[in-house]
């Protein structure tokens, strides 16, 4: 017996011991292998926005009208475009709310100094037009709307206002009344089972085109075309599944061929910008070699391995005789359960889908950091306001790491369904219809006592049936992107009138509440809510910080210092802040960036990484910032390469220089994932030019081009790239190839200039400066190279001072701007002024020994021997060598000779 009892439990031993070897990699199995033991997960997660992510275009899944349906994309700046007498007929079927919306000014899709070959119009030509055109009673009333509505319209909601007028434009051209021959008119058609699109190609001419798939389902299902070379595109004609209507996704502008948006080039690309997170195991396939594409999936959804990983190891120990999980392994699979895992790591797991975020590493695993594997946005202008509200889509990470409720430990499964991803304690939506469930507030009321806050004494709101009594309507409000698709603010924030009030920060009480008839302004909203909750206790918001940090304003420094430390915010509010201080370049500044670079949270690290690319490293900081590229994440060890490739290797230590291999070697692998953009290949021809490899800085610059010939970065790059090597030819036809697909791009033409100026070509250089000044007058940087230009040239010294002298105006933090200006004030004998800007320019940061020389001289001219004495001492003690000895003793002597 006893026998028996050893051999069993030897056997037992054996069992737990034996383990799946190390060597053997999980592979994807597909959902079919996960049914026989989780057929309630999976019967729950079919029919989910998951399931339905991405389809075959076929007669159950196309949702679209194909029944030889047409579409006119009339956008708001094309509105000029027709007669006086059309445009009146169009107007009169909008209201005036709408109008006075639409005519708010609006930032077009590109800026004029982005890297856009083409600038879409502004809309002002429309703007004019319908006011012109309008009868005098109704223009003054929309005029005043107009400026009542300033405070309250969001991007989206002039979106929305946009595509009203193209809604009407439309019916009246399907009726006939008025003409749009100068659109695009697309054509929905099916043809033996499949599906069709005539539209206008990469040419701008009506072509046929296969629809293959089938993007989303609710509210809005898009449609892709696949092309020869493998790429799969986005076409811009969406349908609206709860009006039943095709829309465009660019209604305020025309979005013509050789726009960077048009849906058939790289901005829409299936394969780059949408595939990773339609489809489970998503393999890209680029071939940079033939510009082509392979791309492949298991699953065309987002299936149960997307977000527990490959499961071959877990359906193997699942289907063994073995008593046990795998004693090292586990489960096989990441264990995402609130005991599992904390809720970083659930977080971390959604969030390469649920991220604004740019990918360092390739093959996400589900369970292990989200910093390991990429880099995401923080709270930068284009996406968020200033209180970090969202802007632009943020796909819910950005928002909800902000929040006091991710600091308290709440993850997505606590709100959302993991398998249906619906929201707990939705209305049941009925079999076949597709809509939105409402959610009434038991969600919250799980965490928060419904008896203190889902009442009208703490809402203010007595009809529950109306918007404001539901906790997410004044905590989560709802910014719609794409035109239909309303997305709830996961930051969590209370509402702020008075932030819209100082800074034009929207708020959620003004969102609905902004009659002009009640006098409900965001000043209204803000004494209604210090009347209901009383004056505000908590420190000042940070969004004050960062509105006057993102103009780059001294006077954000100190706050944003404060900022980094405090604890009471979160990692991405005080990241954002590290990454803000970057813009600056005062000593105190460098201090709190490399602190940041000890911080406890990752993100802070990662912000500190990328603000160190803005400053210049010296060997006295690199001892403070070098383990970075030790970092445990492998994001902030990539962001750390652009930075420390510029040092001297004779600094790094042996184990310094290990981690700097290594970490390269990962930017080369970041940059070779996304190897099918040319930003890709620019970024890895500066790294050659940091290894002094110039035949591959060469080639990678190229192979940016032949990716996208209209990648202007690249082709300035590679013209100074010339120009370093004194092939000026080849440069200048680079710059020149540059302005003829933008004219308007800033940097060719200032580097055309500065080309000129290598050459000799002075009047030309001038010209080409004067060209962007007209264009871009507030250019400090522009008037600073103009005014170091002239200051060269003889009888040129006073247009020189002018041109220094307003690149400080529009610089003011800039110490080299102040100082030349200072120099040139000298130079023409004002010499009060010169000392102003030296003196301001000194005091910005630690002054360089031309200043310090520059300064004192300048304070000796005015006869003020003690400071200059002081100033001359000071270059000794900072920059001690020969030569500051002898400027000392010179500056001692001419003081001698003033008294």
């Amino acid at each position: 017996m006893l026998l028996v009892i050893v051999a069993g439990a030897g056997w037992v031993f054996l069992d737990w011991w034996i383990v799946v070897p190390e060597s053997v990699q999980a592979t994807y199995v597909g959902r079919q292998s996960c049914w026989k033991c989780h057929e309630r997960e999976c019967t729950l997660w079919e029919g989910s926005d998951h399931d339905l992510a991405m389809d075959h275009a076929t007669e159950k899944t196309v949702l679209g009208d194909f029944n030889n349906a047409t579409f006119t994309h009339i956008a708001f700046s094309d509105l000029h475009k027709f007669s006086d007498d059309e445009l009146r007929a169009i107007l009169a079927r909008v209201d005036d709310k709408t109008l006075a919306i639409a005519l708010q000014p609006y930032e077009a899709h590109h800026t004029a100094e982005s890297f856009a070959p083409y600038i879409p119009p502004s809309g002002e030509a429309s703007r004019k037009k319908i006011l012109a055109v309008l009868e005098p009673a109704r223009a003054k009333k929309i005029e005043e709307l107009v400026q009542w509505y300033r405070s309250f319209a969001r991007p989206c909601d002039i979106t929305t206002a946009h595509r009203a007028l193209g809604d009407a434009a439309r019916d009246l051209i399907q009726a006939g009344i008025v003409q749009a021959p100068w659109a695009v008119t697309s054509q929905f058609f099916r043809r033996d089972g499949k599906y069709y699109v005539v539209t206008d190609d990469r040419e701008g001419k009506l072509r046929e085109f296969q629809v293959d798939y089938v993007f989303g389902v609710y509210p809005l299902q898009q449609y892709l075309v696949t092309f020869p070379d493998g790429r799969v595109q986005c076409l811009p004609l969406a349908w609206d599944v709860k009006s039943r209507r095709w829309f465009h996704l660019y209604p305020s502008d025309p979005v013509p061929s050789q726009d960077p948006l048009h849906w058939t080039r790289s901005l829409q690309n299936w394969n780059y910008m949408c595939a990773e997170c339609h489809t489970t195991n998503l393999q890209k396939n680029y071939d940079p070699d033939t510009n082509t594409y392979r791309t492949t999936w298991s699953e065309i959804d987002v299936s149960c391995e997307t977000c527990h990983g490959p499961a071959s190891v877990h359906v193997q120990l699942a289907e063994s005789w073995s008593l046990f999980w795998d004693r090292k392994r586990g489960t096989g699979l990441a264990d995402l359960s609130p005991k599992g895992c904390d809720n970083t790591t659930l977080v971390d797991s959604c969030a390469p889908c649920h991220a604004r975020r740019r990918p360092v590493a390739a093959n996400f695993q589900p369970g292990k950091p989200f910093l390991d594997y990429y880099v995401p946005e923080f709270l930068d202008g284009n996406l968020y306001y200033a209180d970090g509200q969202i802007l632009d889509e943020d796909y819910e990470y950005g928002s909800f790491t902000q929040s006091l409720m991710y600091r308290k430990g709440v993850r997505c499964t606590d709100c959302h369904d993991a398998h249906t991803g619906r929201i707990k304690f939705a209305e049941k939506v009925p079999p076949g219809e597709i809509r939105q469930p409402y959610v009434d507030n038991r969600l919250c009321g799980q965490c928060h006592l419904p008896s203190k806050y889902d009442t009208p004494q703490h809402h203010h709101h007595p009809d529950i049936t109306k918007p404001g009594s539901r906790c997410v309507d004044c905590h989560m409000p709802e910014t719609t992107y794409m035109v239909v698709d309303a997305r709830r603010d996961h930051s969590l924030r209370v509402p702020r009138p008075d932030l819209t009030v100082t800074l034009g920060i929207p708020n959620a009480c003004n969102i609905c509440h902004q009659d002009p008839e009640k006098g409900e302004t965001p000043q209204w909203a803000a004494e209604w809510i210090e009347k209901w909750y009383g004056p505000r206790k908590d420190p000042g918001h940070f969004a004050y910080a960062f509105d006057r940090g993102r103009k780059r304003d001294p006077s954000a420094i100190m706050d944003l210092l404060a900022i980094t430390r405090r604890q009471d915010l979160s990692g991405m509010v005080r990241a954002s802040a590290v990454l803000l201080l970057g813009n600056y370049s005062q000593d105190i500044v460098r201090g709190a960036i490399m602190s940041a670079a000890s911080d406890a949270d990752p993100l802070v690290r990662l912000a500190a990484a990328r603000a160190l690319q803005q400053l210049t490293i010296t060997r006295e900081d690199f001892p403070r910032v070098q383990h970075l590229l030790r970092d445990p994440l492998r994001s902030v060890r990539v962001e750390s390469v652009p930075w420390a490739i510029n040092l001297s290797r004779d600094i790094f230590s042996a184990a310094v220089a290990t981690a700097f291999d290594r970490a390269v070697q990962e930017y080369r692998m970041s940059q070779q994932i996304v190897g099918d953009q040319p930003g890709a290949h620019m970024n890895l021809a500066l790294l050659a030019e940091a290894f002094g490899n110039p035949q591959e800085q060469e080639r990678e610059y190229l192979t940016a081009l032949r990716i996208d010939p209209d990648f202007l970065p690249a082709r300035n790059n590679l013209a100074m790239f010339y120009a370093r090597l004194g092939e000026f030819e080849k440069a200048e036809h680079h710059y020149r190839e540059a302005l003829r697909i933008a004219p308007d791009f800033v940097p060719a033409r200032d580097n055309l200039a500065r080309l000129y100026y290598q050459m000799g070509r002075l009047e030309d250089a001038e010209k080409e400066f004067r060209i962007i000044l007209e264009k871009f007058p507030d250019r400090g940087d522009i008037h600073y190279s103009l005014g170091l230009l002239l200051a060269e040239q003889p009888g040129r010294m006073l247009d020189a001072t002018a041109e220094l002298l307003e690149a400080a105006r529009l610089l003011p933090t800039e110490p080299r701007v102040l100082y030349n200006a200072g120099l040139a004030l000298q130079k023409i004998g004002k010499l009060e002024q010169a000392e102003e800007y030296l003196a301001r320019a000194y005091r910005l940061g630690t002054p360089t020994p031309d200043l310090l020389q520059a300064y004192a001289l300048c304070l000796v001219e005015l006869k003020r021997c003690a400071a200059a004495r002081s100033i001359a001492e000071e270059l000794r003690q900072r920059y001690p060598s020969p030569e500051a000895d002898v400027f000392y003793r010179q500056i001692v002597d001419r003081c001698s000779h003033l008294q």
